[in-house]
């Protein structure tokens, strides 16, 4: 856009309607769908059959907006409930709410990614999109066709090993996978935060491998599943976890071979950029062609505490690079004009099929082809009806996207580079290069637009995303555009591909020097205030981002500047507060507490500011009560009792009064009632759920810290009431902390609470899960008892130990055998009889543990 030429809004409306109604579309029964449709296409023809009795309002602009309004709205919503209405009638829904497995044919649709967390066990994880193309239903002779997307999540084999970058996938033609897919996954589905799986091999001068995933992209596979639904409003209809025996893979069908022909490009490209320096070899993948599979979590996390994750997916910005590039290149070679569209366009279907044409490629294809006609073609004008024409489009074909934060933050995105982003590069070419001057003003148009957006979607702000995007913009280009021809040759002319991402690597090293110092920062990622202050902080950016935006495409008023002023100085007492300067470890930054309630056990998981779960709660409610008093907390997310006896349950009264919890899990044997037995509970409002989780079950929270709860075991069959206790990991990660330390989010501080199992149950439940990894906080079984046996305390070997016990009890507890053990293993003990009520928080240093007495 360019001074003196307005933008083209009269698209706008019809936009915004298309967007509205997917959202309310995916959220329906496909019943209310195809009659929201249908209603509003009544309501267009009543509409133009009223207009054409009167000329002259036919051809008013409004009557032709409220038209073309209602035509959107009953397309989109038409073709959300006719797939959900195919699913149905299919009878895939009634699978997918039922408890039965179901063989489908499943193809593998998007690029499988390696879990971050592996599995309790200690299993590496891994996770795909695909379309179930055909499914077995009950009573039905021959499988029905059903293609409805899902998310597929299986452990990988127990053979699983990491291989060279070149062989991640077999070449085109190969012959199918003979390794087994592994047991079933259980528990619902989820990005599991923590450590990567352990164990690498080193290639390539040193450079780490790629893991070979089971699963390949384009090819299909059959077999038993178990269904899993999801919330309404998602794409995927159903979450898959292999049942019993492994899934097996298909003969290639020519889809799958020409598929087959891009995964070898890319595996190629994964191989050549593996004698990279620094970060390159993990981040070049990404950069050139989405595939985060080769970085490590560190570098993982160090980008998107710096804003730049963006860059290692595919993206609008990509596309508008390539087709930038093949514009330039089109003029350089002085082409018929008429020539630039087709190349364009040619070269960007490509691009997409080399990345996969997953929703997210297209619709990063769709978004950056607006935006390099705006910016590099100077179509900015003609490039907002574009956008709201793609939009529109991409809401007809499928109105998911409207749920989807990544593209509206893509909408976002596009809409800043066509509105300001030709007059930033025209600012910037008076003292730059075209070659730098185009990129930055891409990258500062972008962030600008796409912040607002992103706020309401995050807990948290990236402090130093805009300066980190800006020293970041200028390496892009010498990425993406060479990296992608370096990837088109990288099978023909591997000895060609080297040399080139070799240098590209020394621009991809840059970026990754700058998210590990933006990382670095204090107050990297800020968390953003809840309530009505933060929704007045969302209106304060935004009307000053406006105002920004009106001053580089006009010129700056004088109560500009005032506005701007007072909105820099709102973000720079959010994210840089007086403790971020001179941060403090006192009491308000406690994560774990185990709390002082005599002969019993009760500790405290926090969530929020003033929020936590507890498991479970003493005897004695007032002391209950008297430790959330003191840790200053007031919302219990969740309650868990772990068994049936008194010591852990009594105390429930003095937890949930004044502070009804979300929820109430509990174990126990199999006879126990707890709304019988705990009257507390009983009184709770219908609205509390209150059951037995089974082992696997994962609930999070992550409003401030992320918290994850793993179910290890919650047995009821047992004779001693102990052993039938709920055993759960603890994950806690807290997104301001430092990439690296324990309590980061990729270093979890992770605590396992036992309990009253005995000896006998947990050695059986060793023998036959393993050890969970990397406990730093370890809640000793049953108050530090010698029958709680040393078996658990050597294989986990704790930083700290967390033993709730009464003073002088006549029980004995803990052990002098307990305490020897967890001595000898380098563990410090708390107790509660000695040192009363104890917060940990997490410092430089590790945890921290404070008494309070």
């Amino acid at each position: 856009m360019t001074t003196g030429k307005p933008l083209d809004l009269r698209l706008l409306p019809a936009a915004l309607a298309a967007w509205a109604a997917a959202l309310m579309a995916v959220h329906l029964p496909w019943e209310s769908a195809v009659r929201l449709g249908w209603g509003f296409l009544g309501a267009a023809t009543l509409l133009s059959l009223g207009a054409g009795l009167v000329t002259r309002l036919l051809a008013h602009p409004a009557t032709l907006h409220a038209l073309l309004c209602c035509v959107v709205v009953a397309v989109v919503a038409l073709q959300a409930g006719t797939d959900a209405r195919a699913h149905a009638l299919s009878g895939w829904m009634q699978a997918v709410q039922g408890d039965a497995p179901v063989t489908v044919t499943l193809r593998i649709s998007g690029q499988p990614e390696l879990l971050d967390t592996p599995g309790f066990g200690g299993e590496a994880r891994i996770m795909a999109h695909g379309v179930v193309e055909t499914a077995s239903m009950p009573g039905e002779p021959l499988p029905v066709p059903v293609g409805a997307p899902v998310v597929m999540i299986q452990d990988a084999p127990a053979d699983f090993d990491l291989l060279p970058p070149d062989e991640s996938a077999p070449a085109p033609g190969e012959a199918a996978n003979e390794k087994p897919a592994g047991d079933p996954a259980e528990g619902p589905a989820g990005d599991l935060a923590g450590d990567p799986a352990e164990g690498s091999v080193e290639v390539s001068a040193g450079k780490p491998a790629a893991p070979r995933l089971p699963l390949i992209t384009g090819q299909r596979y059959q077999g038993l599943v178990k269904l899993s639904p999801t919330d309404p409003g998602q794409r995927e209809t159903a979450v898959l976890f292999p049942s019993g025996a492994e899934l097996e893979r298909l003969p290639a069908d020519p889809r799958a071979e020409f598929t087959e022909i891009f995964n070898g490009l890319r595996s190629a490209t994964a191989a050549a950029s593996s004698h990279a320096v620094g970060d390159a070899p993990g981040l070049l993948p990404g950069l050139i062609l989405g595939d985060r599979t080769h970085q490590d979590q560190e570098v993982r996390e160090a980008m998107r505490a710096a804003g730049l994750s963006h860059l290692t997916a595919v993206s609008g910005a990509n596309c508008a690079l390539v087709m930038g590039a093949l514009i330039g290149i089109v003029r350089l070679l002085r082409a018929p004009r008429w020539m630039t569209v087709p190349v364009a366009l040619i070269g960007l279907v490509l691009f997409v099929l080399l990345v996969h044409p997953e929703p997210s490629v297209i619709r990063a294809g769709v978004m950056g082809s607006i935006a390099a006609v705006s910016l590099f073609a100077g179509r900015g004008r003609a490039a907002f009806s574009l956008l709201c024409v793609c939009v529109i489009g991409l809401l007809v074909f499928d109105p998911f996207y409207a749920m989807e934060p990544a593209f509206q933050l893509s909408a976002a995105a596009t809409a800043g580079i066509v509105v300001i982003g030709t007059r930033i590069r025209e600012r910037l070419e008076r003292f730059l290069p075209v070659v730098l001057a185009a990129p930055l003003a891409l990258a500062f148009s972008a962030q600008l637009f796409v912040t607002p957006v992103l706020l309401p979607l995050s807990a948290a702000v990236n402090t130093y995303a805009v300066p980190a995007n800006v020293l970041a913009a200028p390496f892009v280009p010498f990425i993406t555009v060479p990296g992608t021809f370096a990837a088109v040759i990288s099978t023909t002319l591997p000895w060609l591909a080297v040399p080139i991402l070799w240098c590209c690597g020394l621009a991809a090293a840059c970026l990754g020097l700058i998210g590990r110092a933006a990382a670095g920062f204090p107050q990297a990622t800020a968390p953003w205030p809840e309530g009505w202050v933060g929704w007045g902080l969302v209106v304060l950016y935004v009307f000053a981002a406006l105002v920004l935006a009106w001053g580089l495409v006009d010129r700056f008023r004088y109560w500009h500047m005032v506005l701007l002023a007072g909105a820099a100085a709102a973000m720079l007492a959010l994210v840089l507060p007086v403790t971020a300067l001179a941060p403090s470890r006192g009491l308000d930054h406690w994560r774990v507490a185990l709390c002082d309630v005599g002969q019993g056990d009760m500790l405290v998981i926090r969530t929020q500011e003033s929020a936590g779960v507890v498991v479970d709660a003493g005897e004695d409610p007032l002391l209950a009560d008297q430790c959330l008093e003191k840790l200053g907390l007031d919302t219990v997310e969740a309650l868990v009792l772990t068994h049936e006896h008194s010591d852990h349950y009594g105390g429930t009264a003095g937890v949930i009064e004044d502070r009804a919890p979300g929820t109430v899990l509990h174990a126990g044997s199999a006879d126990w009632d707890v709304d019988a037995e705990v009257e507390s509970v009983a009184e709770l409002p219908a609205s509390v759920p209150v059951y037995r989780p089974q082992a696997g079950e994962v609930f999070e929270f992550t409003r401030e810290l992320r918290v994850r709860l793993t179910v290890w075991v919650a047995e009821a069959h047992h004779a001693e009431a102990n052993d039938n206790s709920l055993v759960a990991l603890f994950e806690i990660a807290d997104p301001q902390l430092p990439v690296g330390q324990i309590g980061a989010v990729s270093h979890p501080l992770r605590l396992l609470a036992m309990g009253d199992m005995e000896e006998a149950a947990t050695a059986s439940l060793l023998r036959r899960d393993g050890v969970p990894p990397g406990v730093h906080l370890l809640k000793v079984a049953h108050h530090g008892a010698a029958n709680g046996g040393t078996e658990l305390l050597e294989a986990t070997r704790p930083a700290a130990a967390l033993i709730g016990v009464g003073q002088d009890n006549s029980y004995g507890h803990p052990s002098a055998e307990i305490i020897r053990t967890l001595e000898a293993v380098g563990a410090s003990v708390y107790r509660t009889d000695l040192h009363g009520t104890v917060a940990f928080s997490l410092g430089p240093n590790g945890l921290e543990a404070m008494e309070l007495r």
